[in-house]
Order: C-alpha cells, then structure tokens, then sequence
C-alpha cells in the first residue's frame, strides 16, 4: 500500500557517536514543540562510556565510587526515565523514539509492547532468539540482557527508548550490580559476542527502524545526519570497537 501524500512520516536523525545530554535536551525540545500532527522522530546514536540511572535505579548499583568512574572517563546522568542502571557504551545502539501516544492510537502498554517487539524482530533477522520476561524488563538472550528499554511520557508524548548491544566491550558491564533472575546479578551480553562474528551496525540500524515503523504504523520516513542543536558530536573513543 503507498502512503498518501498527507500522511505522517518518522523523522529519523542519525548522529553516530553523541554525548547522552546533548540527546537528553534535543528530546526535551521536541517533546516541548511536538503538536498533534500524527508525526513522530526516531533519534539513533552510540554513546561514550556513561551511566544514565533511571526511576527504578540506583547509585547502590553502581559498583565504582566516583573516582573510579571519573578514571575510566564515565560520566554518570540522573534521568526521568523507567527502569534501572544503564551503561552507554560505544558499539550499543541507542534509540530514542519520540511518539504522541494518542495520535499514533497506542497505549502506553501497547507502545512498550511494540519496542520489546522490534527489538525481538531485529534479533530474528541476526538468527538470535530474543525474549522477554515479565519479572525484568529488556530483552534477553538467554539468561543475559541484550536490550534496555525504558521509557518517559509528558503530555502523552513518549520519549528515551532503547538500548541494543550490539558489539560494545562488555568488561565494562561489570562496573553495574543489579538484581537479576534468582539470586545472581543482572549480567550483559551482545548481538556480537552470541553470534561469534562482526554485526555491522548500519544493517543494524536500518533493520530496527524498519521494525519501529512496523510497530508504530508509519509508511514512510525523512531521514538526517544532522541537527542545530546536536553541537558537539565524539569521533572516537578508546572503548569504541575497532574498524572492520
């Protein structure tokens, strides 16, 4: 089916690597200027190293003291998001969808519901069986975490999103202490590191978008590398994973 003319589109950015805060204040302002025209955005992006502590997080979870953060250069940034401890590396995927719940005909339950869904559809396409658990949220491969999700609303605007890890240096998984299934603690691991082989972001990428618009509804899609007030992006990192 091709989309009318005056049908809403996703407005995708594509940043590569991005300071967390940067991101954190382009959501706010579109979030802020977000009418009711039916459209959305989808922010994707890699992170340097840092911790974002979401509501139901901790600095208990936090393995290292300030000092040994400020060491291994990891910033760490209070958010207004669900979910717990999240560890932003070089490598992980992150992706920020910005959606009027109402517009788009979607529940707050429902929406959560569709980006677990997307996030199980991209796995599928890497030949990775993903799955969910209704006592932690994510998405799991087996009985470790490949994804974080979790999500704000303001006016019934959703906002933040997920996490996928993709290839990140999975060591540094070990600076963060959450409860997990049992009695053990929440462990991490990627889509590289199941998979015993190199998982080329972009077909990454282009695979979760295709799968948030499936589960968003949208038929079609503007694309930029660029926004005014994405000011400073990160060429490099010591943790971001070599070319190739």
């Amino acid at each position: 089916m091709n989309p009318s003319p005056g049908a809403p589109s996703l407005e995708i950015f594509l940043f590569g690597l991005v300071d967390l805060q940067e991101v954190l204040s382009l959501q706010r302002r579109i979030v802020y200027e977000m009418g009711d025209g039916g459209g959305a955005s989808l922010l994707l992006c890699e992170h340097p190293p840092t911790i974002s502590v979401g509501r139901a997080g901790s600095r208990a979870h936090v393995v290292s003291d300030d000092d040994g953060l400020r060491a291994l250069g990891i910033r760490t940034q209070w958010v207004n998001r669900g979910g717990g401890c999240v560890l932003h590396l070089p490598g992980q995927l992150a992706a920020y969808p910005v959606v009027p719940l109402q517009s788009c005909g979607l529940t707050l339950s429902g929406y959560l519901t569709g980006l677990h869904q997307a996030v199980l559809g991209v796995l599928d396409e890497f030949d990775l069986r993903g799955s969910v658990r209704a006592d932690l949220p994510g998405v799991f491969l087996g009985q470790a975490r490949v994804a974080s999700v979790g999500v704000a609303v303001n006016r019934w605007i959703a906002y933040h999103g997920l996490t996928l890890n993709v290839g990140p240096f999975l060591d540094l998984f070990d600076l963060l202490d959450e409860p997990g299934i049992g009695s053990a603690a929440l462990r991490q691991t990627s889509m590289e590191s199941r998979r015993q082989r190199c998982t080329p972001m972009p077909k990454v990428r282009e695979s979760l978008i295709r799968h948030l618009e499936r589960v968003l509804g949208f038929e079609k899609h503007h694309v930029y590398t660029g926004h005014p007030l994405i000011r400073r992006k990160v060429l490099s990192h010591v943790y971001a994973p070599s070319p190739g």
